[in-house]
């Protein structure tokens, strides 16, 4: 017996665990049958899968990652299906528009009408700002946008054969770059394109420059540098060297620099007595810059317009008689400058041609209303009033602007018409007609003066090869005649490209349609023959064969726009597929955290099989496997990889003696368990219908209601007074900041008259000057708010008050100061002196508040310590005698959600700057509704904590003030995820925003720069688009944290990570989840009416939203915001972070 302690000690020696290991290893059996050493693989495959070599911080960062990059492989792969960019044919027409005998050759182009061209584009120019708009009882023109450009309206009523004034509709995106695209090709861009409006894309498609540079003419231009975009310079440019003179074109800012820059360099080409030049591109933008920076309601956008009247007269004034003068918006605007999306306001640009020499239409043309009878287009305008599209319609009025019914054209047409119109052959991809107006007058077909080189063989319009007729006279043609050739010249283009285009691999969508579109070219044929046949009437023939051309011409643009974006469903697919494998893996592994350290596990499986199908996809490739199958785009490869990642986790073994089973569903699941889903099954389910879809911030206001009544219900049954004040306090308060949030709002066109627009205010106005006070009101009180919530924890010591009550509230005030100066400059009529002064002041401010809030986060709250007080206390016997030293930690219980306030609120200061004031108060109420849902949720753990013990029959504890102190509570519910989900999109709406593009407040690019700086100016943009979302995201730590008691150094650890990753791949699943469901129902109605319109980009706004919560969760709010907060906590007290 002796002997026993020195046993027990050998024992404990050869057997350092715990006892119930003890007995389990001594039940091994000996070294002799013990199994081989696993070799390398195995052991290689373990590390892989326990991660032993990553730290438990670095394993949570790696698991959101991996969450992140799933949702970022899906939204990759079904945009590449989705948002396919239109096939764009290379081809050209190569035809010469002079035979080989010296005649004109009619199957390629007609007699130029003009030698020159002088193409002017106003960025912006809306029809209403051109056309003339009188004033009547029922509208009143606006004194700031209407009639002041009256050039255009003068010159076309006193020569009407010399001057054509009419609608000029654009195809949405509304965009600068694809609007120019569709103005040079003809061809309709594509949605997904909007987003290479700042990169650029050279046009790769025949345009009608490209042919005028092919025929030797000389291409000037001055103006905004986009067309270097689509048009660059060097070998092979459209181009002449040294005529081109661009100017940045982002910077709203700036007025008038592009304005001068072109007057200072059109008006002397035009002066010249040498012109070095056949066609002038002038490109102004003061007038969209005005629109961006103002509104249309404004006295600058007043300036710019009579600056365009004067420059206009100067140039009719230096024009010549053999110079075209084509002057065009590219685009509209609504009256608070936006565009980008297809409203009326967006798509309705003006469109004004003269000619100082020859007549662009016959005088008959006017002797009868377009639409009478003997007019000789009348059929065409009178099926035109039927059309669906506004360009297809002839004939257009706009009440809402005051305009009567006044001629229109699609901006397509114009590609055409200018090409045409100068002997140019049509590009080879136009889907425009002609504009009719501008081709009923007498021509010829004139002979050359002297023999070109041979012509390439070209199709005719009717096959074979064109007729090479021998040298002859000229054959005068009619009004009516000339018309007709010029729609057949069209119509043979548009034939010729529908069946290259159908004939490729991509073209098999238009090929159902072609049985029609040939059956209405065979009979426009059949009447051009006939018009020629003996006993017909010639006249009434070719009133025939035009009207069966247009009708020809618009049927395929009709088809064309119906699969102008091409869909690839098996990337769709594939990118389904993944996005929902991620919200399956997002499931598995909270579930895993719930069952310990597990999660470790599953991550090692993803990075195993991800690993696995990536070299397996190489070693295809490399085996040139999938040529087999005729190859496959590189976009594939995420494809393997990402669905390896997601069965690796899918597949992986989950453990039997779990009460919760592996995706969640415990062992007495009931429907109840689906309670908590319901505010993300009905948010999810919305885009299901375009109506619900349109209304969005209605029904999330709605439900993000329900919740906040449902909890103030709850807070009536409060078993203690102090605790029922509390909820009830905090609950009246949240529900009144969101309506009062839900009172900012911003209207879609879709949700006229049912919405009033709040959030926009005249600058200078009444309302605005009340916004901007209420501004610097929230900027003083939110340091206050945010001292009030640390005081309820006892936190608010240390450094918290001169940090938030002197540096944070700086930054705040200088926010407010920035847009209240900006406003001045925009609401009151300063002298050049004064706002060159105001400017820079602004300036100053912002890139101060800029550099204060990127400092604060980092260097400056990194080194701010915790906000901790010691107090120590003697505590004294009966007697009054000290009997020891008592020490308290002032603010311990709020260690780390205390410290990472101050990390939100330094974040919170830059979103507040890029936010303009009406969206500075939705984010302080965001921020209080924040502050309130923190302290509701807190104090509905200390009741149902107290519940628990009644039930454990601890109510003389209870009496006796005796109860245990609460355990540590594990972060938000997914209930409460969903509660500040909602609250973020509510935000997103009430700031300002919808899910389309014409909302974009590109403004906010320019805070602290005063031109366009790469990378700040895009990301200034993303900030106020996406800050709503970006604070929600980065508040998810702040509510695991929130009164979260550390342990200390001889204390078990607390399970800080697995909460941590719970509440940010809940909060990110939900996001995942809701931009899922936008997704699916995209493609399902990628056919319906209004999937551009309103379901394509509601997606693209999912997508964005999913990949930014991603990156600030992971990046800001958890590698940098909660990793350094516990690493505060633990060098000071000592804590122990485990899994």
């Amino acid at each position: 017996m002796a002997s026993a302690p020195a046993d027990s000690a050998k024992m404990e020696a050869q057997f350092p665990f715990d006892a119930a290991t003890v007995t389990e290893h001594r039940k091994l059996p000996p070294p002799s049958t013990l199994p081989p050493t696993p070799d390398l693989a195995f052991r290689l495959r373990r590390r892989v899968h326990t991660l032993s070599f990553l730290s438990p911080s670095s394993v949570l960062i790696l698991a959101l990652f991996v969450l992140g990059a799933l949702h970022a492989a899906g939204l990759l792969l079904f945009t590449r299906g989705f948002l396919l960019t239109r096939l764009a044919l290379e081809d050209m027409n190569d035809c010469n528009t002079i035979t080989e005998s010296g005649n004109l050759d009619p199957s390629c182009s007609l007699p130029a009408t003009h030698t020159k061209l002088v193409l002017l584009v106003i960025d912006a120019l809306r029809a209403d700002f051109v056309l003339p708009v009188a004033s009547s009882s029922a509208f009143s023109p606006s004194p700031f946008y209407h009639n002041h450009i009256p050039l255009p309206a003068l010159l076309t009523s006193q020569r009407p054969t010399h001057s054509f004034l009419a609608h000029f509709i654009a195809d949405a995106p509304t965009t600068t770059l694809q609007r120019l695209k569709g103005l040079t090709t003809g061809s309709l861009p594509t949605f997904v394109d909007a987003g290479s409006n700042f990169g650029g894309e050279s046009i790769k498609e025949d345009n009608w420059l490209a042919q005028a540079k092919r025929a030797g003419k000389r291409i000037a231009m001055v103006g905004d540098e986009t067309w270097l975009n689509v048009f660059s310079r060097g070998e092979g440019s459209v181009w002449s060297e040294g005529s081109v003179w661009p100017y940045d074109s982002f910077n709203v800012e700036d007025l008038d620099t592009v304005d001068r820059g072109v007057v200072e360099h059109l008006l002397p080409l035009l002066d010249e007595r040498k012109k070095d030049w056949d066609i002038i591109v002038a490109h102004s933008l003061g007038l969209d810059h005005a629109g961006h920076r103002f509104g249309a309601d404004h006295p600058e956008a007043t300036r710019k317009l009579r600056e365009t009247q004067l420059l206009l007269e100067q140039v009719v004034e230096r024009l010549d008689e053999d110079t075209l003068l084509v002057v065009m918006g590219d685009h509209g605007m609504t009256d608070r400058g936006d565009h980008g999306g297809d409203s009326r306001d967006e798509v309705e640009a003006a469109l004004w041609v003269y000619s100082k020499g020859a007549a662009l239409t016959d005088e008959t043309w006017f002797d009868h209303p377009a639409t009478f009878p003997l007019h000789p287009l009348s059929t065409l305008f009178n099926a035109s009033t039927s059309a669906s599209e506004l360009g297809d319609q002839m004939m257009l009025d706009w009440a809402a602007k005051g305009l009567s019914s006044t001629r229109s054209v699609s901006q397509v047409d114009i590609v055409p018409t200018l090409s045409l119109l100068l002997g140019l052959p049509i590009p080879f991809g136009s889907l425009g007609l002609p504009i009719p107006d501008l081709f009923y007058h007498p021509s010829s077909l004139p002979s050359a003066p002297a023999a070109k080189p041979p012509n390439p063989k070209k199709r005719s319009f009717f096959g074979g090869s064109p007729v090479q007729p021998s040298k002859r006279a000229e054959e005068a043609l009619s009004p009516l005649q000339t018309l007709l050739q010029a729609s057949l010249l069209s119509s043979s283009q548009l034939s010729h490209y529908l069946a290259t285009y159908t004939s490729s691999s991509a073209g098999s969508d238009l090929r159902p349609a072609m049985p029609e579109l040939h059956f209405v070219l065979s009979v426009a044929q059949s009447a051009y023959r006939g018009a020629h046949a003996p006993g017909a009437v010639q006249v009434d023939m070719e009133r025939l064969a035009l009207e069966k051309f247009w009708t020809y011409g618009r049927k395929a643009r009709e088809k064309a726009r119906g699969i102008w974006a091409r869909f690839d469903p098996l990337l769709m697919g594939a990118g389904l597929l993944v996005w929902i494998g991620s919200v399956v893996v997002a499931a598995r592994m909270v579930t895993a955290t719930k069952n310990g350290a597990q999660a470790r596990f599953l991550v090692g499986r993803a990075v195993e099989g991800a690993f696995v199908a990536g070299w397996v996809t190489l070693a295809l490739w490399l085996l040139s496997a999938f040529e087999i199958v005729g190859g496959l785009p590189l976009i594939w490869v995420v494809f393997p990889v990402a669905i390896g990642a997601e069965l690796g986790v899918v597949l992986a073994p989950s453990t039997p003696r779990s009460r919760v089973g592996t995706y969640g569903l415990p062992s007495n699941w009931s429907w109840r368990n689906l309670v908590p889903l319901l505010p993300l099954l009905s948010h999810a389910a919305l885009f299901a219908s375009n109506s619900f879809t349109v209304f969005e911030d209605s029904a999330v206001l709605f439900l993000l209601s329900t919740l906040l009544v449902l909890t103030f219900v709850r807070a009536l049954s409060a078993p203690e007074a102090r605790l029922r004040k509390r909820l009830v306090g905090f609950s009246l308060t949240a529900l009144v900041c969101v309506r009062l949030m839900a009172y900012s709002t911003i209207c879609r066109e879709e949700q006229i008259p049912l919405c009033h627009v709040t959030f926009h205010l005249g600058a200078g106005s009444n309302a605005a000057l009340v916004v901007v006070g209420l501004a610097f009101v929230a900027a003083w009180i939110i340091p206050t708010i945010l001292r009030s919530a640390l005081a309820l924890s006892a936190a608010d010591t240390a450094l918290a008050p001169a940090y938030l009550g002197i540096l944070i509230r700086s930054l705040l005030i200088g926010g407010v100061s920035y847009w209240a100066v900006d406003w001045t400059i925009s609401g009151f009529a300063l002298d050049a002196a004064g706002t060159a002064l105001a400017t820079t002041f602004k300036t100053g401010i912002a890139r101060l508040v800029l550099v204060g809030a990127v400092i604060l986060p980092s260097l400056i709250w990194y080194y701010t310590p915790l906000c901790l007080r010691v107090q120590r206390e003697t505590v004294k016997d009966a007697s009054g005698n000290a009997v020891r030293t008592q020490v308290k930690f002032i603010g311990f219980a709020n260690a780390f959600g205390s410290s990472y306030l101050l990390f939100f609120s330094a974040i919170f200061t830059l979103l507040f700057l890029v936010s303009p004031p009406p969206a500075q108060l939705v984010l302080t109420l965001h921020l209080a509704t924040l502050i309130s849902l923190l302290e509701i949720w807190d104090s509905e753990r200390d009741v149902d904590f107290l519940k628990s013990s009644f039930a454990a029959g601890s109510i003389d504890a209870l009496l006796n003030n005796e109860l245990p102190i609460p355990p540590s509570h594990t972060g938000p519910t997914f209930l409460q995820i969903s509660t500040l989900a909602l609250l973020s999109h509510l935000s997103f709406f009430a700031t300002g925003h919808q899910a389309s593009l014409s909302t974009i407040q590109w403004s906010t690019a320019f805070i602290g720069f005063p031109t366009l700086v790469y990378p700040f100016s895009p990301l200034l943009v993303i900030l106020n688009t996406l800050g709503p979302y970006i604070l929600t995201a980065l508040s998810i730590p702040l509510f695991v944290f929130w009164t979260l008691s550390p342990t200390l150094e001889n204390q078990p650890p607390i399970y800080l990570l697995r909460n941590l990753f719970r509440a940010g791949a809940s909060y990110t699943t939900y996001q995942a989840v809701v931009s899922l469901s936008s997704a699916v129902f995209a493609a399902y109605f990628r056919r319906h009416l209004m999937v551009w319109k309103v379901f394509a980009p509601r997606f693209m706004l999912g997508g964005i939203t999913v990949l930014a919560t991603d990156l600030v969760l992971v990046v800001l709010g958890m590698s940098w915001g909660a990793l350094v907060t516990i690493g505060k906590v633990r060098s000071l007290l000592g804590t122990k972070v485990a899994e």
